[in-house]
């Protein structure tokens, strides 16, 4: 008989024990709550516009446009944004592109098509789908009117904030100020260049500077300088009248 309750007993201490480790195994309440609040939080602050989406950071319809038309002439060709979703890539490496057709106003006829970077700027010769060339290869390609007049000059981001690039005594650096205070410098390798500290990569393409970091990340468009027109037609005039007044010295 004490055989059997000893017995009993011993069954009963195993089988508490399979128990504890089975709920040992399986994730508890609180694990699982760890992971849940993380990606509320995230999804709300992203709902109030806290978080910018990559989308919110890229170029708008009109910017993209503006990279395609500012080097054509306007009064001999037309630029339209056509209907077409264009993404190369797929997950992390996915690329997507705002597509242009190019019309020559005259013959009324198709040039060829123009993919821009969306987030970027970078311009492709688009021979449709989804094959995108160099824009070298574009018919209507201009060396001179493409070639970068380097990044010295002053952006503006939809938002209003403005860049200031001043290029440095070495061409492989150049110092930087936002309207925001932000200033500092920057190593240049090629189109790319990376602040001293470590905290903004900027990227070159075009009149557009993309900045990645900080608060500051977006896109900037140079603001080109007006030219003035008036002063020339004042000195002439002032010429011409004091070519018609009387000599009066005796």
């Amino acid at each position: 008989m004490k055989r059997t309750i000893a017995a009993a007993v011993l069954g009963t201490l195993l089988l508490s024990g399979c128990a504890k480790q089975t709920d040992v195994l399986e994730p508890t309440a609180e694990e699982t709550a760890k992971v849940n609040p993380q990606s509320e939080a995230l999804a709300q602050a992203e709902q109030a516009g806290l978080l910018q989406s990559s989308v919110d950071k890229g170029l708008s319809e009109q910017e993209a446009r503006d990279q395609v038309a500012d080097v054509l002439d306007a009064e001999d060709y037309a630029v339209e944004q056509t209907e077409e979703t264009l993404t190369v890539g797929a997950d992390e490496d996915a690329r997507d592109y705002f597509v242009f057709e190019v019309i020559a106003r005259a013959e009324n006829r198709t040039v060829g098509k123009v993919a821009v970077d969306c987030e970027t700027g970078e311009k492709y010769h688009y021979l449709g789908d989804g094959v995108l060339e160099d824009y070298s290869t574009f018919p209507l390609y201009d060396e001179a009117a493409e070639r970068s007049e380097g990044w010295p000059g002053e952006y503006v981001s939809p938002a209003g904030v403005t860049l200031t690039v001043v290029q440095q005594e070495s061409e492989t650096s150049f110092a930087y100020s936002f309207s925001d205070g932000t200033e500092g410098t920057a190593e240049v390798t090629g189109d790319t260049a990376k602040s001293a500290d470590g905290e903004l990569n900027f990227l070159l393409a075009g009149q557009i500077v993309t900045v990645a970091g900080g608060g500051l990340t977006g896109n900037y468009t140079i603001v080109l300088a007006e030219t003035d027109t008036e002063t020339a037609p004042e000195e002439e005039s002032t010429i011409q009248t004091a070519d018609l007044m009387p000599d009066t010295t005796e």
